[in-house]
């Protein structure tokens, strides 16, 4: 497998357009022609860990934290960042990020952090926006499942608990073929009306143009009608954060322990909630932003990281504020990540390994 053929199997279960606008995913340095051997999981890329690649014969590190987030105006040791791309390309290891994408699958940081903890009924705490639409197209009666199934292949027509969901109303089509028309029904100046279903699919934005090619491509018309649609809804697949209850009500100081316990950190920040913990809001890394949406949906307690001082002020006594740690909050997901990625490099039955990190990347310290 190469590095790009595992870049689009991945990018099916990550898909770049849920990553937050400017955020720089994907494949980062390297070569898609390049034949993966191992692979390197990371929460991010340091000089350690492309020496621990190296000696894992692994050429693909894949991180949540892109190395490359912000313009470099030049790449020399001087710098960090510009050490390691320097060391990553002098021994040909091909470096790939994915960051808030990995936050919002329903496997990746989030879901993991609130399984971690026990959570049941969980879901997702702000679901992405303005990243559905929905596709209507007018087919003869005859041709409207060969059409169905094109596009069905290409994801249109998916929820979280279905596929193949579709709506078909029956109707008049009528149209009149001009000089050098090719019509399927009728002939060239002939007005026509013939039976036609219209055919309507919800569909994911990143899709659509997959989607429309599969349709086009068994659609019996010479010129097809459709349409889409723009639509406003919240996507039940895609989202930031995580909420859900935990199994019985616990007070303050036990949850407190559990968090220190399941992350194993050596300290919280925290400021007091309203009582009795049975909601629980996540979000890992920074996800100062997400408190009022936690607030909204009756959450007792949020557990996140990077918390401002003020921010803590501000809602006190309402809900139970933890920062657990940037990197421990989201180091959880390591291990469903070297899953997912195993399970793609060996669909192709390679016999290619996937590492953890043995290296601790977290550059806070405790005193």
């Amino acid at each position: 497998m190469t590095v790009s053929e595992f870049q689009k199997e991945f990018e099916r279960i990550t898909p770049p357009a849920i990553a937050w606008k400017g955020d720089n995913v994907g494949l980062q340095i390297g070569r898609g022609n390049d034949v993966v051997t191992n692979v390197l999981v990371a929460l991010d890329v340091t000089a350690e860990v492309v020496t621990e690649a190296v000696k894992k014969k692994a050429n693909l590190i894949v991180t949540h934290h892109p190395l490359l987030f912000h313009p470099l105006k030049k790449i020399s040791p001087a710098s960090r960042v510009g050490s390691i791309v320097l060391q990553a390309i002098e021994n040909k290891v091909n470096l790939y990020a994915a960051h808030t994408n990995l936050d919002s699958v329903r496997w990746g940081v989030n879901f993991s952090l609130a399984r971690l903890f026990g959570l049941k009924n969980i879901s997702i705490l702000s679901p992405i926006q303005e990243s559905l639409t929905k596709i209507a197209v007018f087919v003869p009666h005859e041709h409207c499942e060969t059409v169905a199934d094109a596009m069905h292949g290409m994801g249109a027509g998916m929820f979280s608990k279905y596929d193949h969901c579709s709506f078909r109303t029956e109707g008049m089509g009528t149209f009149r073929g001009m000089n050098g028309a090719k019509p399927f029904i009728g002939s060239i100046g002939k007005l026509e009306k013939t039976g036609e279903t219209r055919l309507e699919m919800l569909c994911e934005t990143w899709k659509v143009s997959s989607v429309i090619n599969a349709m086009l491509a068994v659609h019996p018309y010479e010129e097809v009608a459709y349409d889409i649609y723009p639509l406003n809804n919240a996507n039940t697949e895609f989202g930031l954060g995580a909420i859900g209850n935990l199994p019985s009500p616990m007070n303050e100081t036990r949850f407190l322990n559990l968090i220190s316990k399941k992350l194993s950190t050596p300290s919280l920040r925290f400021s007091h909630g309203k009582g009795a913990i049975t909601k629980v809001a996540v979000c890992g890394g920074s996800g100062s932003e997400l408190i009022a949406e936690a607030v909204a949906h009756s959450a007792d307690a949020m557990v996140t990281a990077d918390l401002k001082y003020h921010t803590f002020q501000e809602y006190e006594d309402r809900i139970l504020l933890v920062d657990a740690g940037h990197f421990e909050t989201e180091q959880v997901v390591l291990s469903p990540l070297a899953e997912q990625i195993g399970a793609i490099i060996h669909s192709g039955k390679q016999k290619s390994k996937v590492f953890i990190t043995e290296k601790t990347t977290n550059p806070i310290r405790y005193h």
